[in-house]
């Protein structure tokens, strides 16, 4: 009876630090041998901090530290996060990342000035549970301002990047223009990309979320760091009472054309109730599916109820679209011939 109470405390102190609800140290399953991935990420605002790089390291360092009660699979960290001189890789900062990762058993994603021969670059980093340094994404758009400081644009062919819980792209601040670029990360399978970031740009990541339907999470030097679903909703947005956000990411969600799906979707929720989350798009005529049972995947649901995402629905009518153009469609010299 003790022994119950005393775990009932701890579930309580859990929740009220921001850790997800029924989770104890020591009482949980092990997420990565799940078959539905369900991701805790954090990321880190350094609102109202004051720019010095001789305190800014170490005040940023406390958020990260409150943060960790979320007990994050990675967490995220803001644009040059350190105001320091540029570093070679390994080098100070990421030795402290590294020894926190390794407490933390997280990946982290953080941005600093690199040093790498004659070159200086704004780069995001990835380390690994383990504290190694296993990615690197040079920013491939610096600012005017930047270039003016000998900041060496990135090499436009991105890279993306094989976690323990699925792919993870990096773009950074100004990087946030250039379509083109989110894209690529899309079609290289990007699963959720990280925005180290001076600010919010929150229009930009939720038009990008929207299009590319993948996971966004950005980390701010000023205002709210936030992190996107693959609708461009806001799942999570730190704030003047706490400067971290968390959540948990269901990879697997998909989104899907109410064509064909509205009838089943009722059916999915009847069958499964909590075990899902059915979210309506009415404006949109848009439905999306996520699990929120680790051993329920969403494409076990797309095979039980023969179900065509949306991404999928757009290639075969495009497909149909472009044969039967081919094939019946309006004779373009004729029509050209015409119109002159």
């Amino acid at each position: 009876m003790l022994k119950s109470f005393h775990k009932m405390l701890s579930v309580a102190a859990l929740v009220f630090l921001g850790a997800p609800f029924g989770t104890v140290q020591g009482d949980e399953p092990d997420r990565a041998q799940a078959r539905n991935r369900i991701v805790r990420v954090v990321t880190v605002s350094q609102d109202g901090l004051r720019p010095s790089a001789d305190t800014l390291t170490v005040e940023t360092m406390e958020r990260l530290d409150l943060a960790a009660s979320f007990r994050p699979d990675i967490a995220c960290l803001p644009e040059t996060f350190t105001l320091r001189e540029p570093e070679s890789l390994p080098g100070p900062t990421s030795e402290l990342l590294s020894a926190w990762a390794r407490e933390h058993h997280c990946y982290v994603v953080f941005s600093i000035h690199v040093q790498s021969g004659e070159h200086k670059y704004n780069s995001a980093v990835l380390i690994d549970r383990e504290g190694a340094i296993v990615g690197r994404y040079d920013k491939i758009r610096p600012t005017e301002g930047e270039l003016d400081k000998s900041v060496c644009p990135g090499a436009v062919d991105l890279p993306v990047f094989e976690t323990d819980f699925g792919k993870i792209g990096m773009q950074i601040c100004f990087d946030v223009n250039w379509h083109d670029q989110w894209r690529q990360l899309k079609e290289k399978g990007a699963q959720i990309v990280f925005f180290p970031s001076a600010y919010p740009a929150a229009r930009h990541l939720k038009t990008h979320a929207w299009l590319n339907q993948y996971f966004i999470v950005s980390s701010t030097k000023g205002r709210p760091s936030s992190i996107y679903d693959i609708a461009g909703e806001q799942m999570a947005t730190s704030g003047r009472f706490q400067y971290w956000a968390g959540a948990e990411i269901p990879l697997g969600m998909r989104m899907f054309e109410i064509d064909f799906h509205t009838r089943k979707m009722r059916e999915i929720a009847a069958k499964y109730g909590p075990r899902v989350r059915i979210t309506w798009y009415h404006d949109d005529d848009l439905v999306s599916l996520a699990s929120l049972d680790p051993d329920l995947t969403v494409d076990d649901i797309i095979a039980e109820f023969e179900l065509t995402p949306h991404t999928d629905y757009l290639e075969r009518c495009r497909q149909v679209q472009d044969e039967y153009r081919s094939t019946k469609g309006p004779d373009v010299a004729s029509q050209t011939s015409a119109a002159n």
